[in-house]
């Protein structure tokens, strides 16, 4: 029975992950999708032929040579004739839950019965990688990188020599998925030193330059990589890279530190173990830890190569590489149930599940408005670019740049858009229904002075928050609010999400709601045209009802700075 109730808990948390990933997410692009498009509107102009084909689906952005998102977008556009994010998005969550079916393939082979596997899905399947699970280029570079790695460790597993050279291919793929792919090349060296087996490590190497030389070939540098200022920075960022499953807390960069040197460390005493075989001695090495000490070789060395050239500007605690934290941890635990005892009574066993319970809800507390509020800034953004063609997901740079792209896209259809949650004759008429202020008289500005770190230097920005700790009054879980913008020069009218700011864990507890009471806008100085704009809140249910507020200030926008009035 137990068994039983333990796969339906596994595959019910795998289930929440997938509906709560596929609600959040929007089918529109964020920041470095756009290179998809960029990809196909190149490809529909026509007149490339084979060679040119290939010269754009390998050609460089950001230090990464994308081929095989590119190359789903291609496939997709061939198909459909459109670019659909959404999709992509799925294809993320179908490559996370097959990596993780990888870890419970190691799992099984410790004979253990099910119910011990059961914190595994609770510390892996959450929004601490929300840039994975929610932003679809990222979400497939990260996730077929891992995917293709994992599936190399399991082919080279099985020791034969057609699996051999499959292997190889899918090290080829994850190189041309993610930058950091040409590193799953020394993991599998790693495995096949683990089994003193020189010949297929050598092999290994071998590929791994012919991948290399192909990579470097026409390679662009792109993203601000330096040395690190001091070994201390280098060693909390390698350190936290990997025990960044603890960032949940206060103090992250210290506790997932922390958490990194104890699962290192760990590690490093199971390679140990493993490389007893080069001093003749007997080797006590449990089925499934060479794979599992492989993945983490890779985890590991990503973790060097990103602490050595990131460190520099800060942590490299980021959600986009926390997946790996995820992996780390799950691997750990596995990793002692198969070598120590105490971690197989029962009573270890419900405390560490509680545990994991308690940290998957508490991941999803501390990381819902985050996904939300992207969620409703992408939302805003479908009406933004289909009435205004702007958007303020992204700074205004960015789509200024990417505009000689986007909006032939957009004019030739594959760059398309779901429909907006309003209409600008919908919201006119808002305005003009709501002639009377309903409220915001305690609508305030803040503005934040934040200094970004580049190869450069320092650059200093300056941000705003429009927002009110009192009105509206709070909204559902799953409705969306934004602040409603009109320019009373032009008449246009711009979307922003505003989402309020997460009630105390006593007051979720006690009144089963998420959100306070109000909003909050984030707003840079160059986002909005000079004028003066009128204000407004629209929420919009799950059901697609709508509500509006007229509040009772507006908003100047002169010179970079902003005012309320």
């Amino acid at each position: 029975m137990l068994r039983i109730l333990a796969g339906i808990a596994i595959s019910f948390v795998i289930f929440i992950y997938f509906v709560y990933n596929f609600y959040f997410s929007v089918n529109f692009p964020f920041q470095d999708d756009f290179l998809l498009i960029q990809f196909i509107e190149t490809v529909s102009q026509g007149g490339l032929g084979f060679v040119g084909l290939v010269k754009e689906l390998f050609r460089t952005f950001n230090d990464h040579k994308a081929v095989i998102p590119r190359f789903i977008s291609l496939v997709e556009y061939s198909i459909t004739g459109t670019l659909n994010f959404r999709l992509y998005i799925v294809l993320v969550l179908l490559n996370v839950t097959y990596i993780f079916y990888f870890l419970y393939l190691q799992f099984r082979k410790t004979k253990l019965p099910l119910y011990y596997f059961l914190p595994a899905p609770f510390l892996f399947f959450h929004p601490l990688y929300h840039e994975i699970s929610g932003w679809a280029l990222n979400g497939m570079q990260h996730s077929y990188l891992t995917a293709f790695t994992v599936t190399a460790i399991i082919l080279v597993s099985r020791r034969s020599k057609w699996a051999f050279y499959v292997a190889m291919l899918c090290c080829f793929l994850a190189t041309f998925t993610h930058g950091n792919g040409v590193l799953s090349f020394p993991a599998i060296v790693f495995y096949f030193l683990c089994l003193k087996d020189f010949k297929k490590a050598g092999l290994t190497a071998l590929f791994m330059v012919i991948c290399l030389g192909i990579y470097l070939a026409g390679y662009e540098s792109g993203q601000a990589g330096k040395l690190p200022k001091d070994l201390i920075s280098f060693i909390s960022s390698l350190f936290g890279f990997i025990g960044s499953s603890m960032s949940l807390w206060s103090n992250p960069v210290v506790w997932s530190a922390l958490w990194g040197a104890v699962i290192i460390g760990f590690m490093i005493f199971i390679t140990v173990k493993v490389s007893a075989i080069y001093f003749n001695k007997p080797v006590t090495v449990k089925p499934g830890t060479v794979e599992l000490l492989t993945l983490f070789a890779f985890i590991f060395i990503t973790s060097t190569v990103i602490a050595l050239f990131r460190s520099w500007a800060g942590s490299t605690i980021a959600s986009r590489f926390q997946i790996y934290a995820c992996l780390s941890t799950v691997m750990f635990y596995i990793l002692l149930l198969d070598y120590t005892t105490i971690f197989r009574k029962m009573a270890v066993l419900y405390t560490i599940t509680a545990l994991s319970i308690f940290y998957w809800a508490y991941s999803h507390y501390a990381y819902t408005g985050v996904v939300a509020t992207k969620r409703t800034t992408y939302l805003a953004d479908v009406y933004n670019w289909q009435t205004n063609r702007n958007m303020f997901s992204v700074e205004k740079t960015i789509v200024r740049n990417a505009n000689f792209y986007l909006l032939p896209a957009y004019e030739k259809g594959f760059f398309k858009v779901p429909q907006p949650v309003a209409t600008k004759s919908q919201l006119d008429s808002m305005f003009i229904a709501s002639a009377a202020v309903t409220d915001g008289q305690q609508t305030y500005l803040e503005n934040w002075q934040v200094q970004r770190l580049v190869r450069e230097g320092v650059e200093d920005l300056t941000y705003f928050f429009v927002a009110d700790n009192v009105f509206p009054d709070r909204k559902g879980l799953l409705d969306d609010r934004f602040l409603v913008l009109k320019d009373t020069k032009t008449g246009q009218i711009h979307m922003m999400g505003a989402n309020a700011k997460i009630a105390a864990r006593k007051e979720i507890l006690t009144k089963l709601t998420y959100y306070k009471k109000g909003f909050n806008t984030f707003i840079r100085n160059d986002d909005l045209p000079e004028s003066s704009y009128e204000l407004g809140i629209i929420d919009v249910k799950n059901n697609g009802g709508k509500r509006f507020y007229r509040l009772g200030k507006s908003l100047i926008v002169t010179g970079g700075k902003l005012a309320l009035r």
